[in-house]
């Protein structure tokens, strides 16, 4: 697959942002490195759900532009600090 452009990644998070992030009250602290996107999903209220995970999980896989995408397991920060 072609690498996209500037323009299309950033059309691409806003669409992260608008469909799945900002509906469902969440926040994200990203990172990336070339192709490769890394992020932090967390709700503003408390800790982001199943449910949320599923959702960017399905959402990644209605987006042809992502080849490959694996959403990890949830972490109880509160309980880790």
């Amino acid at each position: 697959m072609e690498a996209l452009t500037s323009e299309q990644l950033r059309d691409l998070r806003l669409a992260f942002d608008r469909d799945v992030i900002e509906p469902r009250g969440l926040v994200i602290d990203a990172r990336s490195s070339g192709r490769r996107w890394s992020f932090v999903v967390r709700s503003e209220a408390s800790q982001a759900t199943d449910s949320d995970r599923d959702a960017v999980q399905a959402w990644t896989q209605t987006r042809s532009e992502i080849v490959s995408a694996r959403i990890g397991p949830l972490l109880d920060f509160a309980s880790v600090a």
